[in-house]
């Protein structure tokens, strides 16, 4: 399982997780790991910008990393992947979520096993709702720890939404500070779509290391913006940073942005 959110194949320019499985003299072959069935080839030439002498020096068999994607051929299920072009803020970053997405991975996993369901009953009361409304699970978790209830939507018998319940307090855990806020983006026709996409991609980026912005839609143009930081002043400080890197994209492209704190 993975996070449940995934589209069925990887995009170009997007971060992946890959499993070294064999390691040639002209590069590394490795399993897409969100993207089962699907494998990824790193040409010697994109692990690194400096001269490869050996690439066991950078990657070995069983090793996990993070990649960019640079061409997919969706026929054949493959990838051509590069890890010289990952920055360091991005692969701390995909790390952090691939960890969040174990721990949902868990709590269904355990859900499944504890309440006598299957994984498929579960895919149609949790994980399809939740991938329609494109609404990221770990995030969901994280609300319902935090208000103690699940959502409306999610139509779950009580002994197994208290289970449920009991699960994700047992497997997340939250030391750092959270900060929430509704995003306001709107963007002229023709090519909001992509305006609109470009100034989420660019609000992400606003995260250090060790933090994580993620930004969910409620319904366009409303969007639910999310910040994690090792304290209150610098979650503020996160959350302001990632919407105004949203809002002066859309603005560059005639649209406009507000931001509206929980």
């Amino acid at each position: 399982m993975s996070e449940f959110i995934e589209a069925e194949s990887p995009e170009v320019g997007g971060l992946v997780i890959g499993l070294i499985k064999r390691v040639e003299r002209y590069g590394a072959y490795l399993d897409l790991l969100e993207y089962p069935g699907w494998e990824g080839l790193v040409h010697v030439s994109e692990i690194s910008l400096k001269w490869v002498r050996n690439i066991r020096d950078y990657l070995r068999e069983n090793q996990r990393e993070v990649f960019k994607v640079l061409r997919v051929d969706k026929a054949s299920k493959q990838a051509d992947v590069s890890l010289r072009r990952v920055t360091q803020k991005e692969r701390e970053w995909k790390l952090l979520e691939w960890k969040r997405r174990q721990k949902v991975e868990r709590v269904i996993s355990l859900l499944a096993e504890r309440s006598g369901k299957s994984l498929e009953e579960l895919k149609t009361i949790i994980i399809e709702p939740a991938r329609k409304q494109k609404i990221s699970l770990y995030g969901l978790f994280v609300e319902a720890l935090e208000s103690g209830k699940l959502p409306e939507w999610m139509r779950l018998d009580e002994e197994t939404a208290n289970l449920l319940l009991k699960l994700i307090n047992q497997e997340i855990k939250l030391r750092r500070a959270v900060l929430t806020g509704i995003l306001t983006l709107t963007a002229p026709s023709g090519n909001g779509v992509e305006v609109i996409r470009k100034a989420i991609d660019q609000g992400l980026k606003a995260a250090g290391r060790g933090e994580l912005v993620s930004i969910t839609t409620i319904g366009s143009p409303r969007y639910m913006i999310r910040v994690e930081a090792e304290d209150e002043e610098r979650a503020k400080e996160l959350l302001e940073s990632a919407a105004s890197e949203c809002i002066k994209i859309v603005q560059e492209a005639g649209g406009k942005g507000s931001l509206q704190v929980k």
